[in-house]
């Protein structure tokens, strides 16, 4: 059985860990708030340049640009985009685990399946499984993971175009608000431009294409590749935080739940401890 100097003790330790998941609630509080900011940002940017792609692939043929090329089997990429960090609940987890029942499908249908991952759970989730890990970007600022992810990405263009594999997938937590993160799977190669959505009337314009319709593919596929790419690490940054900050929130109430029943559990054992005291000060005061 716990002594009193027992349970205080752990009263105190729980207390201490309260206050830690409290102050990364807030710190998490904040970083949520600037990428969700970021994220709101990039998009009228992205919705433009899915935009464009759309009317410019209205009567274009697979043969209009090597990225709009598609190829059947082959190899198979999925850059796999997790955090370097833990502590935001099943986030990492569950990606992770959504994106190995999805490469052991795709390999049933392609001749090889390739993880790129970005982000040291994804990482380390993949290097202990049979799955091909590719490049790897982890334990980095935001910055230099955006700027690694880029190169990357490029790099993987210029690999499609040379037919060094015949598709390429993104795997990423959509940010939808605080509390609801979608798993996405997104198919970037061969480029598939933008499906209008329900509701929405599609733009008949006629249009010349200058300087001429290969140089602007040229220009456009690329980077349209790439922010797809980039407003998917921006939405993962977004839910990274908002998961952390519900799951230090979780935490703290769980502490405090916790203090509340180990000071009950002190009471007692405290009252137990006057209860023996009292009844052998009575009990030697009888003998006499």
């Amino acid at each position: 059985m716990a002594t009193l100097r027992d349970i205080k003790l752990r009263i105190g330790s729980v207390k201490n860990t309260q206050q830690i998941t409290k102050a990364m609630k807030m710190v998490s509080a904040a970083k949520m708030k600037r990428a969700e900011n970021r994220v709101r940002q990039a998009r009228p940017y992205s919705d433009k340049l899915n935009g464009m792609v759309a009317n410019l692939a209205k009567g274009l043929d697979e043969s209009s640009h090597a990225l709009l090329n598609r190829r059947q089997d082959g190899k198979a990429v999925i850059v796999l985009i997790t955090t370097d960090r833990g502590l935001c609940g099943g986030l990492n987890t569950n990606l992770n685990k959504a994106v190995n029942r999805f490469a052991l499908e795709q390999a049933k249908k392609v001749d090889e399946v390739e993880i790129i991952a970005i982000g040291k759970k994804g990482h380390e989730f993949f290097k202990k499984t049979d799955i091909a890990l590719g490049r790897v970007v982890r334990d980095q600022r935001e910055a230099d993971t955006e700027k690694e992810l880029l190169e990357i990405v490029q790099s993987l263009v210029k690999e499609y175009e040379a037919g060094e594999y015949n598709h390429l997938y993104l795997a990423y937590n959509h940010f939808k608000n605080v509390i609801s993160q979608d798993i996405t799977f997104q198919k970037v190669l061969p480029v598939q431009p933008p499906e209008k959505t329900e509701g929405e009337v599609a733009d008949q314009v006629e249009f010349l294409l200058e300087p001429s319709k290969a140089e602007i593919l040229n220009s456009i596929l690329p980077q349209y590749v790439e922010n797809q790419a980039y407003t998917a690490l921006l939405d993962n940054f977004a839910c990274e935080h908002a998961s952390r900050m519900t799951a230090m929130d979780g935490a703290t109430n769980n502490a405090g739940d916790l203090i509340s029943s180990l000071t009950l559990q002190y009471n007692r054992a405290r009252q137990a401890a006057i209860t023996t005291e009292l009844t052998e000060i009575i009990s030697g005061a009888e003998s006499v």
